[in-house]
């Protein structure tokens, strides 16, 4: 969810709610987590002359709102009403959260980092400060804070980037200077630039203009070119309004959830034993079955290592996913496919957990064995499914040969894999970021695709080209990160497409012969005849939730199959929850606790 209120109220970029509602809104967002109580929402909505019915209306107001932001997003206390989202989810609190941190930063080799903070800070504002609220005094109080606060940011943002290089700023101090002559800090800032460019009679010139300008007040505030040199046009050399990467440009070295495939080979890291190891015995014997846990990073292994390295050596690949019809998938191997062509397997438990005609599935067992004798093959196999593989004797001998088991990356791998794709990408570490990433990960070796998630979301917090522990806090950890981002993503949705959204994960599980739930590719056509299905899986996909490829729809990674399957049980409960809370609109008496569900329970279908 995303309310913004410096300028025009939105909520997730919308302008949908209507004008009492939109005070309702900015009133409790001016001290968010606070209650502000109904006498004062019905002041900020009527002012001195409320209707009659003015406490009716006002819970009006909230249900509304609740639909449209959540029901939990507008808790009801005995003192009122709050609003209980995140402190990022509001610009004015992002924008100060942006502030401070820049301010907090050490001086001496941070300008990068601060000035990259300040920038977008400051592209948070997009008009006046709570603008349906010009009259109401808590509001207006705010908006002046607020208002004093983004003039020092400008002055910082000047500040730091002209550590880097003075010209670029030149424009920038000039319009400040011309927006508020009568802070002193703006001249001085403009004096600086233009001395260290080169230009210290102009920046003498701004000295004598301050001078003046404090003597004589604001009366005489100077015109429009008086503030520098002639003909400088204050425009020049700024970025235009909206996002923007830093000055380097930083290219994303993770893939989140999804497997490194063949051509990510050069952003894949820590694994080179394990891949040279595979190499041998592929060379040795023509067969590997890459065998481990879920998440410990086989299929990227077999992928952007060994595969890679088998087509810089000329060979041709061929990749395979069983799925429920394994012999069919084998129809991809092309008929003129000689003993230089390399088959691979991805996700061979598809067979036991897919596939439910046991002479298929021993068909196709049977005949990887036969094309090991013709040609190199190489799968993945999750290590739970070790046992089902001893029913097929043949194919059991085979993989009992090539066995190679995947498991933890020990410490220093684990470094490689964390710093590796950063500094390829030019992303700096925050110290201390790499060893807390090292001490969560370490004992858990199916954590890699929630390491590589979370720093994903990392990046998308960084500071200027560095990568801080904060951010990486704030993404939730190596466990929490992918279902923040499911929440997120559940609560951007509205209300009534929630079951849409629901439905439409649930469409990419399938229920194995065991009753697992396993990930299931999907036609993209099946959802295409429908715009608001295929609205939500472009939000999948954008989230990096669900992948697509060649028109196949699929969920990132199984352990999000097993959460999108649980989370049909757990979606009438939080019907019920939601009803109830979107009923209980009236504040309640002194001393009544307050409940409000959460998206939790169905926010992993995301």
């Amino acid at each position: 969810m995303g309310i913004t209120v410096l300028g025009p109220l939105t909520v997730d970029g919308s302008g949908r709610l209507g004008p009492r509602d939109r005070v309702v809104l900015q009133a409790p967002a001016t001290r968010l987590g606070q209650p502000v109580s109904a006498d004062e929402l019905i002041d900020a909505v009527w002012g001195d002359h409320p209707p009659a019915s003015a406490a009716k209306n006002l819970q009006s107001c909230v249900v509304r709102l609740r639909k449209a932001i959540g029901s939990a997003a507008i808790e009801t206390t005995p003192h009122g009403y709050a609003l209980v989202v995140p402190s990022d989810h509001v610009d004015s609190r992002d924008f100060e959260a942006r502030v401070v941190r820049a301010r907090e930063l050490p001086a001496v080799g941070e300008s990068d980092r601060v000035a990259y903070l300040l920038e977008q800070a400051l592209q948070l504002w997009r008009g006046q400060a709570f603008p349906d609220l010009p009259d109401w005094g808590p509001a207006r109080r705010e908006a002046g804070r607020l208002g004093e606060l983004r003039l020092e940011a400008e002055e910082m943002h000047v500040d730091a980037a002209a550590q880097r290089t003075s010209a670029r700023v030149l424009p920038q101090a000039h319009a400040m200077v011309r927006a508020a002559p009568l802070r002193e800090r703006r001249w001085e800032l403009l004096a600086l630039a233009q001395y260290q460019t080169g230009a210290r009679g102009e920046a003498l010139r701004s000295l004598r203009q301050l001078r003046a300008v404090l003597s004589r007040g604001a009366r005489d505030r100077p015109r429009s070119g008086d503030a520098g040199p002639r003909a400088v046009d204050p425009a020049a050399g700024r970025r235009p309004p909206g996002p923007h990467a830093p000055d380097r440009a930083v290219q994303c070295p993770r893939q989140g959830l999804r497997a490194y495939d063949v051509d990510d080979s050069e952003r894949f890291f820590g694994r080179s034993a394990v891949v040279w190891s595979c190499l041998d015995l592929l060379a040795a014997q023509s067969f590997v079955a890459l065998v481990g846990p879920s998440g410990s990073g086989k299929s990227s292994i077999m992928r952007a290592g060994v595969l890679a390295a088998l087509r810089e050596r000329g060979h041709r690949i061929v990749v395979i996913t069983p799925g429920a019809r394994p012999v069919e998938a084998l129809s991809a191997l092309p008929e003129d496919a000689d003993a230089r062509t390399v088959l691979a397997i991805d996700q061979t438990e598809e067979v036991f957990a897919l596939c439910d005609d046991p002479d298929e599935r021993r068909e196709f067992l049977s005949r990887l064995a036969e094309e090991a004798t013709r040609r190199p093959v190489i799968l993945t196999l999750r290590g739970d499914r070790l046992a089902q593989v001893t029913e097929h004797d043949g194919f059991s001998r085979l993989v009992e040969r090539g066995l190679h088991l995947v498991g933890a990356l020990d410490e220093q791998a684990l470094r490689e894999a964390v710093t590796g794709p950063a500094q390829q990408a030019g992303l700096l570490l925050e110290p201390g970021l790499v060893d807390l990433l090292v001490r969560e990960v370490r004992d858990d070796p199916g954590a890699l695709p929630l390491l590589s998630h979370a720093l994903l979301e990392t990046r998308r917090r960084r500071e200027g080209n560095t990568l801080t522990v904060d951010g990486y806090r704030a993404t939730g950890g190596i466990h929490g990160a992918v279902a923040q981002s499911a929440e997120l993503l559940y609560g951007r949705v509205e209300t009534d497409q929630r079951p849409l959204l629901r439905d439409t994960v649930l469409r990419l599980v399938s229920p194995g012969i065991d009753g697992e739930a396993v990930r299931t590719q999907v036609s993209r056509r099946l959802f295409t005849s429908d715009p608001e299905h295929e609205r939500l899986i472009q939000m999948l996909v954008d989230a990096r939730l669900v992948t697509s490829d060649e028109g196949r729809l699929e969920i990132t990674h199984e352990a999000l199959a097993r959460a999108g399957h649980a989370c049909a049980a757990g979606s009438t409960t939080t019907s019920r929850a939601n009803a109830s809370a979107t009923t209980s609109a009236a504040p309640p008496t002194p001393g009544t606790p307050s409940t409000a569900p959460t998206a939790s329970s169905i926010a992993a279908c995301g």
